[in-house]
């Protein structure tokens, strides 16, 4: 491991002369700006709530944070906290925001407002393109990340600032693959499936087997469940301690809980071969109440009507 240092085009090149494979998986830590007037007015969200952590942040009494995500529902909460009075968040779209960042900045009083464009950063506020004011002290953007490519050599395809991948997330070189926030924004989980999917297909390569992958499907947002998760804990001794503290993975954890809760006997679980189980629904005795999915904590479930008899 190299810390703290910056990644040229030569030093990559360098890596790829010495290496069979690179993976990339460097994130996306370089907050998005908006080509609008008044940007170096602003704070970047990333930028705010570092200074938070080193207790130097100041805010003044009316803050308007462009970008209704759950970063910037972070970064509302922690402006009420640090003594805001109004705290305002627009979004060009209905926000994406959920889960307890969206309730921590709800419960603190953060009003929400979409869809909005902003027109220009004044020293009175954020300007609207529908000729609104809305006054700030402060000005935070969150309006997400992109990964820092300069490393890059031309021949790697990007595409709007992330890496163009394919199925198994090699890049237009075939000796680089990328993944994670460098291939499109996404939750933790997200990397990791596309992380074993570039392993799998890079020591495949390694060992001459050709075979193909599906990349893994994007766990929908409201179905991410937090049960077992505790914020709390920092470190944990093995990764079975780990494991028992999860937030939802889209992977079943056997807890047995659909099995026990569905009132018809629906559920039931069998072993398969190699030591592995699977939960199998009698589509006869479904009634489609959704208590699986309710109480399934990893999110597995999902209830999908039925087509419309004629």
């Amino acid at each position: 491991m190299h810390l703290g240092k910056r990644l040229t085009k030569d030093q990559f090149s360098k890596l790829k002369n010495e290496n069979d494979y690179i993976v990339i998986a460097a994130g996306a830590a370089k907050p998005r700006k908006l080509n609008v007037p008044g940007m170096e007015k602003t704070l970047t969200a990333l930028e705010f709530l570092q200074q938070s952590k080193c207790d130097c942040a100041k805010v003044g009494e009316n803050v308007v944070v462009i970008g209704a995500g759950n970063v910037g529902c972070d970064a509302a909460a922690e402006a009420f906290r640090l003594g805001a009075k109004s705290v305002t968040l627009i979004d060009v779209q209905e926000p994406a925001s959920f889960g307890v960042e969206r309730q921590h900045a709800e419960a603190a009083g953060a009003k929400f407002l979409w869809p909005r464009f902003t027109k220009a950063v004044t020293n009175k506020g954020v300007a609207l393109t529908n000729g609104d004011l809305l006054p700030a002290d402060t000005v935070i953007v969150a309006v997400g990340d992109m990964p820092d490519l300069s490393f890059l050599p031309a021949e790697i395809a990007t595409e709007k600032g992330f890496v163009v991948v394919d199925e198994t997330y090699a890049t237009s070189d075939p000796q680089v693959y990328a993944i994670g926030d460098a291939v499109r924004p996404g939750l933790l989980t997200d990397a990791i499936g596309a992380g074993r999917i570039a392993a799998r297909a890079i020591d495949d390569l390694l060992r001459g087997v050709k075979e193909t992958y599906d990349k893994l499907p994007a766990i929908k947002y409201e179905r991410i469940k937090l049960q077992y998760f505790d914020p709390r804990v920092g470190e944990f001794a093995d990764t079975a301690s780990c494991a028992t503290n999860c937030a939802s993975c889209g992977a079943c954890r056997d807890c047995g809980m659909c099995e026990e809760i569905c009132p018809q006997k629906a559920i039931s679980r069998s072993e398969t071969s190699g030591g592995g189980f699977e939960y199998i629904v009698d589509s006869e005795l479904c009634i489609g109440c959704g208590f699986c999915a309710g109480a399934c904590p990893t999110g597995v479930w999902e209830i999908v009507g039925n087509a419309p008899l004629e």
